[in-house]
Order: C-alpha cells, then sequence, then structure tokens
C-alpha cells in the first residue's frame, strides 16, 4: 500500500480563498491531508490569499480588475504591509508567457498598491518564470503544482484512489498490459480537443496507411465536438503553413465532420476516466499531449499520467521533454524499444518530423515481431502499472508537493516569498 510522505511543519499554514469556485491548491493540499487550515477570518497572522484564475487570460481582462476584484476590504493593505501573500491559483493550467496579459496585471496590481513580490503565480508550466525574468526582472514570484496529474495520480493510487474517489471507481479488473496475445498488432491514440498537432498527426496517420492499423479516435470540426473551436484548421499560422503545408493541403476534403470516436460512453477525454479495454486491445500508445506548437511551455497533462499508468511503451506528441517529466515522475520510457530523442529538440518544426519518425520505427518493430515486442517490454510495462498504483503519488509528494509546503511553511514564519 502506498504512503504519501508528511514532511516536518512547524508553522500552521493559513490560506484564505477569496472567490468560490477553481480553489484546485487548497482543494489538493486537503485531498492529501496536509496540515493547512482553511479560513475566511485568519486575523493578525500571516496568512495567503487563495485567488482562482480558472483561465490565464483573465488575468487580463478589465473585468474584475483582471479577478483581483475577488479581493476584500484590507486584503490589499495586509499584501502592503507583508502580513500576507496573494496565491494566484493556475495550477489547472500550464500558459507560455503572454506580455500584454502580464503586463495588464502588472498595472491592476499597481492601482491596488499591491507589491509584485507579494504576488505568487502558481501554473503547470515549469519554464514560465525563466521567460518572465527575461522580460521584467525580478516581479511576482513562480511556483509550479501539477492540479491534474495530482488528481489523477490520487485516483490510480490503490489506497487514495477508492477513499477519496468512490463515485470515479477506476474498474482494473482483470487488466495487464499485452494481455491480447493473438491477432494483429495495433496501436492506440486518443485525440479530442481540436489542436495543430493532432491534425497534422491525424493526416500523416492516413497518408502512411497507419490508419488501418490504429485504434484512433479523433474527434474533427464537427458540432458533436465541443472542443473544436480552439483553431481554423482552414487557415494555418504561418509557421505551421510553412513548415507542414503539404500535411494541410485540400483540408477540407478529409478533416473530420463528425467525430471519430472509440469509446462507447464518449467519456475517455475526462479527467477521471480510462478506457483499460482499449489499452488492453493494443501494444503500443502514441500520447497526444495537450502542448506541443506552444513556445516556452513544459509541462504534462493527465492524458501522459493515464498512457503511462497502462504500461503501454509510448510515442510522446507533446511538449519538450515531457518524457524527461515522466522519468522524473518514476515511470519507465522503454528507452531500449522507442526512440525518444525528439524529446529535446525545442523547436516544434523540428520536433514534430522526430516524432513522426519515432512512431514509424517503434510501429515497424511491434508489427514485424508482436511476440518479440511484448517480450522486450513487459518487464517496465508491468512496473508502470505497479509504479502507478503504489509509487507515482508519493513520488509527486516528493518532488512537487513538499517542496510547496515548505515554502508555504516559510513564509508563515518569516513572512519572505521565495521562488
Amino acid at each position: 500500500m502506498s504512503q504519501v510522505l508528511s514532511e516536518p511543519v512547524s508553522s500552521e499554514i493559513l490560506l484564505v480563498p477569496r472567490g468560490e469556485a477553481g480553489h484546485f491548491l487548497t482543494a489538493a493540499l486537503g485531498w492529501l491531508g496536509k496540515r493547512i487550515t482553511v479560513t475566511a477570518q485568519p486575523g493578525t497572522a500571516n496568512h495567503v490569499l487563495c485567488l482562482p484564475v480558472l483561465d490565464f487570460v483573465r488575468l487580463g481582462f478589465p473585468e474584475a480588475n483582471g479577478r483581483l476584484d475577488l479581493l476584500e476590504p484590507g486584503d490589499a493593505e495586509n499584501l502592503r504591509a507583508g502580513r500576507a501573500a496573494l496565491l494566484l491559483d493556475l495550477s489547472n493550467e500550464g500558459p507560455g508567457l503572454h506580455a500584454p496579459t502580464f503586463e495588464a496585471l502588472h498595472r491592476n496590481l499597481a492601482g491596488l498598491g499591491i507589491p509584485r513580490d507579494r504576488v505568487i503565480l502558481v501554473t503547470q508550466n515549469r519554464l514560465l518564470r525563466l521567460d518572465y525574468e527575461r522580460l521584467y526582472g525580478e516581479g511576482l514570484r513562480f511556483w509550479t503544482f501539477e492540479f491534474f496529474p495530482l488528481q489523477v495520480a490520487l485516483w490510480l493510487d490503490a489506497e487514495a484512489g477508492p477513499r477519496l474517489f468512490p463515485q470515479h471507481a477506476l474498474d482494473r479488473t482483470g487488466y495487464t498490459p499485452f494481455a491480447r496475445a493473438s491477432g494483429p498488432a495495433r496501436f492506440l491514440c486518443q485525440n479530442a480537443a481540436l489542436r495543430w498537432h493532432r491534425v497534422l498527426l491525424y493526416r500523416w496517420f492516413q497518408l502512411k496507411g497507419l490508419d488501418r492499423d490504429g485504434l484512433i479516435s479523433f474527434h474533427g470540426i464537427g458540432e458533436d465536438n465541443p472542443k473544436a473551436g480552439g483553431i481554423n484548421v482552414f487557415h494555418a499560422p504561418p509557421e505551421i503553413e510553412a513548415a507542414f503545408g503539404p500535411l494541410l493541403a485540400d483540408v477540407g476534403s478529409w478533416i473530420p465532420r463528425r467525430a471519430r470516436r472509440i469509446d462507447a460512453d464518449q467519456g475517455t477525454d475526462m479527467v477521471m476516466t480510462l478506457d483499460t479495454g482499449a489499452y488492453a486491445e493494443c501494444d503500443l500508445t502514441v500520447i497526444s499531449e495537450t502542448d506541443f506548437f506552444e513556445l516556452g511551455v513544459e509541462r504534462i497533462t493527465e492524458k501522459s499520467i493515464k498512457a503511462a499508468a497502462t504500461g503501454l511503451p509510448f510515442v510522446m506528441v507533446g511538449a519538450p521533454r515531457a518524457v524527461e517529466r515522466l522519468s522524473e515522475l518514476g515511470f519507465q520510457t522503454f528507452g531500449g524499444l522507442i526512440d525518444h530523442h525528439y524529446d529535446f529538440a525545442a523547436d516544434p518544426a523540428e520536433r514534430l518530423p522526430l516524432v513522426f519518425r519515432s512512431i514509424e520505427r517503434a510501429w515497424a518493430t511491434c508489427r514485424g515481431d508482436r511476440a518479440r515486442w511484448h517480450r522486450l517490454a513487459r518487464e517496465q510495462a508491468e512496473a508502470n502499472v505497479a509504479h502507478a498504483r503504489t509509487g507515482l503519488l508519493p513520488q509527486l509528494d516528493r518532488v512537487m508537493v513538499a517542496p510547496l509546503i515548505v515554502r508555504l511553511a516559510r513564509f508563515m514564519e518569516t513572512g519572505a516569498i521565495v521562488h
């Protein structure tokens, strides 16, 4: 049975929520049983004002003063006096640097007399601080916290999952990687929200004839895809058109107008759902992550966590160093079977062809001798399944949660806010 680490914290951590919805970080620390007190009335003690952002661009909206109107009388004075820290909770997203949004946030903070160094922006993107400081120097504090990966780790955990999320019970009954011993090899690739790398990947599968070998979902541009409005597939950005124009040629003739699904209940794109039946039918998975062409973003989402937890060898279609991040979290990455050199290519126009080459090579090896593929992958596959059940949650606690708790405790004791 897994056990979440408990770091020694001498000071009580006072979290003061402002606004009602979207307190992701506070919820996560509560699930983990951390020593926090959530209160609306902190008195004269040092305290952390937790303000939900929900969507990064809201920080730049003139409405509600970029979310700062959620603060209550006296909050700004406590921030100026050093008794409070303002934690902007964006642990549900991992945006890149968007200068107009930060400049609006700076103006709004200045209008309330709140020093920038009393403000902590919590996101999933580990690069955001570096890009911010290149442009603005010291100012806001940046912490990293990945809410949805942590939520899924709790859900996958053999002890915590049934206790915390009984209404979303994960049925692992009979699941094992490579359960289907006979028949042709198959790979899995799931795509829901419309993004440029998914459009290109889908078309590449078609042109290579791999769509006949794979269990592929692609929700397309029809009305039955509520996430189809993110891009206009008929007008690619210049950099994507320049690099991948041939793949996008005549897009109107091949882009699906109706969602092509593999899940009967239409639920596998939700956070706490995992179609173990689909994974059991396959030998390789192509993980179609949220981010690819977004510059200055390094993160993984729950999509990678769930795929790795099934034990199948994988190729990652995601941000730079996404495979490295899974390794940091304790997962095996099948380096002997899969060429992950694409993981270190920062330029997406360079990275995507490397991803295509990795998929093609891995699939040729798998399809050429499926039994041998299983033999070579099985030990790592079974280790990943076991890690998701008992090791992932403690590892996330060590590398992500415990450092954040230490920073919060230091603020409570000294009033100092550190990166």
